[in-house]
């Protein structure tokens, strides 16, 4: 046990961050499910609701580095809290919008919010859990993913057809200003160790971290990976709404059964990774990637509703071998001055993809008249690419010696508590 936190300390700051971080994907669902009728609204083409999907992205993304940064140098509470409001007060400002530019800005602003919050949260694992502790604390954390899409595709889809799309957003924001309530009660405990773990801190240099072939490696495998989830995640949606001429309902209802699967497998891979470790680690990546394309390409050429759905549940099992992984192995693998920066180095890469592949998917629908396929085949090439980019990882030594003298070489570093 970390010095300084008690177990229902540990047990208050998982919830915290489990229910932060549900309210944080919740919003993200509740977009693409509400793509359909804000682009009724304000008459948007394909190309223009791409652009709203990726505006956020790309805001979220620029402010992984910072708030990587500022996680490691100031320690989590407060950059994991700041965040949480935020992002709450511009998911309500949605609600407000009046144009297609008033969306864009808003959302634009909502990921500057939301931003540091995910290396924010592997400070805090960091600074809460021991080393074998970490990848299923940090699984479980990103299992809500699924989770939130879940519970928020049917909850958020009831309220949007009930209450209107703003009515929706206006729901969220309450709820995320509560969280950040009860996320800040929650790291109060422990806070005089975590001052000291600061003031102790080696000063956090980014060219070490830049010059670390793991960081690159994991960047690269999360910028292909994550490029193949968003865009199955920002689209599919509206492919179910446009070719199959299901509901609004029934497009939220249809991505419950995939994503509570995939929060329980989420969490099964973080377990196998605290057991099993190195012997582990690779073979999800690579696997992970692999069959996502694989039950990409079936979703998209079968004609079966039923079969559709089938292969997205087993297209997102996979994908959980992937992003259960790379989150947390700079947990278990990197010096722990440097995990915030590194993490955020990592979804910076995840979340480039995350901005340009939403926009650039609905650039090939309008073009193609409004056809899905030309945005879908461009998937299967970036699923090729997270493949090839998975082989090159090489897994560092269960005891941090590669890590820390071959990925991140200085003179020295202080030992991890494990």
């Amino acid at each position: 046990m970390r010095e300084g936190f008690s177990r229902s300390q540990k047990t208050a700051v998982i919830v915290s961050l489990f229910l932060a971080w549900a309210v944080g994907y919740a919003d993200r669902i509740l977009m693409s499910v509400a793509l359909v009728p804000i682009s009724h609204e304000f008459a948007l083409t394909a190309r223009e609701a791409g652009m709203l999907l990726s505006a956020f992205y790309f805001s979220y993304a620029i402010m992984q580095l910072a708030g990587g940064w500022l996680s490691d140098r100031l320690g989590s509470r407060i950059v994991a809290v700041a965040c949480v409001a935020m992002w709450s007060i511009f998911t309500g400002a949605t609600s407000l919008a009046w144009s297609f530019a008033s969306l864009l800005v808003i959302r634009f602003l909502f990921g500057i919010g939301e931003g540091s919050f995910s290396p924010a949260s592997s400070v805090t694992i960091a600074e809460v859990f021991p080393k074998k502790q970490r990848a299923r604390a940090k699984s479980f954390l990103v299992s809500t993913t699924f989770l939130g899409s879940a519970v928020g595709s049917a909850i958020i889809a009831s309220s949007v057809n009930k209450l209107g799309w703003r009515g929706g957003f206006d729901i969220l924001a309450i709820v995320g200003i509560v969280v950040a309530f009860v996320l800040w009660l929650s790291l109060r405990g422990g806070m005089s160790a975590q001052r000291q773990a600061n003031a102790d801190r080696p000063r956090i240099i980014w060219r070490l971290v830049l010059r670390s072939p793991l960081a690159w490696k994991l960047t690269s495998v999360w910028f292909f990976t994550s490029a193949l989830h968003v865009g199955v995640q920002s689209w599919m949606p509206a492919y179910l709404m446009t070719n199959y001429h299901i509901s609004i309902k029934g497009a939220g209802l249809a991505l419950v059964i995939p994503n509570l699967l995939a929060f329980i497998g989420a969490n099964l891979v973080g377990f196998s990774l605290d057991k099993l470790g190195k012997r582990f680690e690779k073979g999800c990546l690579v696997f992970g990637s692999a069959l996502s394309t694989l039950f990409l390409v079936m979703m998209i050429t079968t004609t079966q509703v039923w079969l559709l759905i089938t292969f997205w549940t087993l297209f997102s099992l996979s994908f959980n071998l992937v992003y259960a992984t790379v989150f947390a192995a700079p947990l278990r693998r990197v010096p722990e001055h440097l995990i915030g920066s590194t993490s955020g180095l990592m979804n910076f890469g995840g979340q480039m993809a995350n901005s340009i592949f939403p926009a650039t998917m609905g650039a090939l629908i309008t073009a193609s008249g409004g056809a899905f396929f030309s945005a879908f085949y461009l998937l299967v090439g970036v699923g090729v690419l997270s493949v090839v980019a998975a082989f090159f990882y090489k897994v560092p030594n269960d005891n941090g010696s590669l890590s820390v003298a071959d990925e991140f070489p200085t003179k020295a570093y202080p030992q991890s508590n494990s």
